[in-house]
């Protein structure tokens, strides 16, 4: 089974030469990406604007560690919050590269405060205190931490930009366009109708859905003929399904990713799960689960005991949390992340959707036109494809589809 979560695969986009490929959760906090950066080969080199940048996050990272072992639960600096989770949209998708990165974290430092930004480029030990207001730290801190974020990935993904170069014939953007502004073949039937401002987006969005087809044609060329043909709803008609495929593959559970210990019956589904040892883990795993898998009166029930076969809960120091596999029976969990922290209860109910057999819904890939990495996730609203999400009615019907027998 291909191991599914926060560092791992979006199994409907894996080819058999892919599984090797260190996807990882495009919202993964610095601390996950510190234990990420730890097995990364020392002698893997990088470009000097990365290497910065994570020295910088790394000194941020102390300072408020520092910080906060003054302070209590309650006061304590936090850079990451159910209310700071924006997503990444498909249409706003995250671009970054080492010049992207060093631009970055000159404009980052540049509108710092003085006091700040001398200790974050200082070499003596941090220390214990802020002299600026809260509010005013943690909105710099965030910035320069999200850049630390970007350097952390792509030191780990650059090792694989060949294969993440591949990923591009999955870029879901040119769908994504033509279905959202509900444009047809019919609309594409006479070029001379086409207004002027949609002209780019719409040639764009017709290579896409060509790539996703054929990644190595010249696709680009083949929309340019269809337009001096005025044969462009052709074209469409040639792509768009297979483009529409590789879309809904993103959300629907695959194949014998349903699990047969789980059963639908009226208005909830019963779930079994091996009762965790601690007793602490049943409140976390129960209040988490049935509060984010409920709809419009329906709900799952979790139903704890011994099963031999059953979903069980495992934590270990320093993992990146992940199941093993869309349908799979464990999911395991870093142990030192606090349960009561955002953190752990989104990833928890996260990790549970591909128990169920939810794949993830969220892409990435390396643009060589741009030279950098892209990543955005398909819907920013939904539970399985960003850390601002939730349960959606998608999430429902596709679990009655896969359950309800």
């Amino acid at each position: 089974m291909k191991m599914i979560g926060l560092f791992l695969f979006s199994l409907p986009l894996l080819t058999s030469a892919e599984t090797h490929l260190p996807h990882m959760d495009l919202e993964m906090t610095s601390a996950e990406y510190a234990e990420v950066l730890k097995s990364i080969p020392k002698s893997i080199k990088i470009d000097a604007e990365v290497e910065a940048a994570l020295k910088l996050g790394m000194r941020l990272s102390a300072w408020v560690g520092k910080v906060n072992t003054g302070r209590t639960p309650e006061t304590a600096i936090r850079l990451t919050s159910a209310a700071t989770r924006r997503g990444i949209p498909i249409d706003k998708p995250n671009i970054y590269n080492p010049a992207i990165i060093g631009r970055t974290q000159i404009e980052v430092l540049g509108d710092m405060p003085k006091s700040m930004r001398d200790v974050i480029l200082g070499s003596g030990e941090v220390p214990g205190t802020i002299d600026i207001d809260d509010e005013t730290f943690i909105k710099h801190a965030r910035l320069l931490d999200r850049n630390y974020q970007s350097a952390a990935r792509y030191k780990s993904l650059d090792p694989f930009r060949g294969a993440y170069t591949q990923r591009a014939a999955q870029d879901v953007r040119g769908y994504y366009y033509l279905a959202s502004n509900k444009i047809s073949a019919n609309e594409l039937r006479d070029t001379a109708l086409i207004s002027a401002d949609k002209v780019k987006p719409i040639k764009e969005a017709l290579a896409g859905i060509c790539k996703n087809s054929s990644m190595w044609g010249n696709c680009t060329s083949g929309v340019e003929k269809a337009w001096t043909e005025n044969k462009l709803g052709e074209f469409y008609t040639k792509y768009f399904t297979g483009a529409k495929k590789l879309w809904d593959d993103f959300f629907v559970i695959p194949s014998g990713a349903a699990r047969s210990d789980f059963s639908w019956s009226g208005n909830s589904m019963s779930v079994v799960f091996n009762t965790p040892a601690i007793p602490k883990f049943i409140p976390y795993l129960k209040n988490n689960i049935e509060e984010e898998f409920r709809w419009n009166g329906w709900g799952i029930k979790m139903k704890f005991g011994t099963y031999t076969l059953g979903p069980k809960l495992v934590f270990k120091p320093g993992v990146v949390p992940s199941v093993n596999g869309l349908g799979g029976d464990t999911i395991t969990m870093d142990s030192n992340q606090p349960i009561e922290e955002y953190e752990s209860q989104w990833t928890i109910r996260h990790e549970f959707g591909h128990v169920l057999g939810l794949p993830d819904c969220y892409h990435e890939f390396y643009d060589t036109s741009l030279r950098a990495f892209v990543n955005y996730q398909l819907d920013i609203t939904d539970l399985m494809c960003s850390r601002a999400g939730n349960m959606k009615e998608r999430i429902y019907l596709e679990l009655k589809k896969a359950y309800a027998k």
